[in-house]
């Protein structure tokens, strides 16, 4: 069976199987797709390369941070006019008959627009694009970013998302999608989405358990839910804080995680980061991708810091007025629990193969021919 026959039966017998309700999900077959691969995208922030297609009428009360948003602008719109386009190209030859979907880690737009009806369109032309350049017969799944739900007022953005977005992701997956949180499976796989930005922790909990049993749980959110090294955002993973004053909630989080051996995929950081985390009983796996490609030096595969003793140490040496008791055993509690670590500023496309009990993600830095490295998750 070809790969778009595949989908005309895997969509069909997934609409047929979704159960009704907030979220619903599709229970696909135990027994199928011993071995198959989605790719995967980073963060894009897609913009045009005119700031007024999508940004006229935008503003921010705050001055300081408007002009550092239209310094993003004018970023974005040089990406688009040559290296993320490149990119998405070289993502496109990845697809093979053996994938599944594609996915997006989230802040798939630049965001900052002024009304509903302008993120909406926003929106729509970024996941057009994406779906006609790279696979127009697979889904294309995103999962909400800080900056898809940004824009003059953030609760009206945060609304456009939800009324675009789960209308689409419904036709992708073939199933009714009510929320930014949301899980589907792939044989004996599951998914589970989760809005990182505004965190509803009992539906997210929810989901996580009715993932348990299957053979995978990969879990997909914009932000990581380890404390990331860097001097500016070290405390923005999930359900954290600058005070870490949700330190018990996210640490339930965390043993709940664990005990589903979960496999997270992220973005938001602009790196790409791999941990592999041994405590609370179990196992979490994370890899941060990212697709904004802004200089020519990330197109090749350098690391920055690897291994335990390497985590959580570029931001001390940066900034050495950071390593406060803290600070440092925020840190120390999850480099404890840390077999394996690597961080690079590289950019580019990834492949998640999934072989029975297998996994692993081939990176493809900047538009590279060729695996820049290859990361055993399983």
């Amino acid at each position: 069976m070809d790969r778009r026959n595949f989908f005309k039966f895997s969509a069909a017998g997934l609409a047929g199987l979704a159960v009704p309700g907030t979220i619903s999900m599709a229970m696909g077959p135990r027994n199928i797709d011993p071995k198959y691969n989605v790719v995967i995208l980073g963060d894009t922030h897609y913009d045009a390369v005119d700031p007024e297609k999508y940004h006229a009428g935008y503003t921010d009360p705050n001055p300081t941070r408007e002009a550092n948003h239209r310094k993003e602008f004018v970023r974005n719109g040089k990406m688009w006019a040559g290296r993320s386009r490149d990119l998405v190209k070289r993502a496109a030859c990845l697809v093979d008959d053996d994938t599944r979907y594609v996915f997006q880690m989230g802040d798939l737009i630049q965001g900052d627009t002024a009304d509903a009806e302008t993120h909406k369109r926003f929106l729509d032309d970024a996941m057009n694009l994406f779906k006609s350049d790279l696979a127009p017969d697979l889904p294309f799944i995103t999962v909400a970013g800080n900056h898809d739900l940004r824009g003059n007022d953030d609760a009206v953005c945060t609304q456009a998302y939800l009324e675009y977005m789960s209308g689409r992701m419904s036709s992708e997956l073939g199933q009714e999608i009510k929320s930014t949180n949301f899980l589907f499976r792939n044989g004996p796989d599951a998914f589970v989405v989760v809005n990182f930005t505004k965190p509803n922790v009992p539906e997210i909990t929810g989901l996580l358990n009715e993932a348990r049993g299957a053979r995978h749980v990969f879990v997909i959110v914009h932000g990581p839910v380890f404390p990331f090294d860097d001097v500016k955002y070290y405390w923005w993973y999930l359900l954290g804080n600058r005070k870490d004053s949700k330190a018990t909630e996210r640490r339930e989080m965390r043993k709940l995680l664990a005990s589903l051996n979960a496999i997270v995929l992220c973005g938001h950081t602009h790196t790409t980061e791999f941990c592999d985390w041994y405590g609370d009983g179990g196992r979490i796996t994370q890899m941060t991708m990212s697709s904004v490609w802004r200089s020519e030096s990330q197109a090749v595969y350098t690391e920055l810091a690897t291994g335990a003793e390497g985590y959580g140490t570029l931001m001390f040496a940066e900034k050495p007025e950071l390593a406060t008791e803290a600070n440092k055993a925020l840190f120390d509690e999850y480099r404890a629990g840390i077999r394996e670590y690597s961080i690079s500023e590289a950019a580019g496309s990834y492949k998640l193969v999934v072989d029975g009990p297998k996994v692993y993600v081939d990176f493809y830095a900047g538009d590279s021919a060729r695996v820049s490295k290859r990361f055993k998750l399983r």
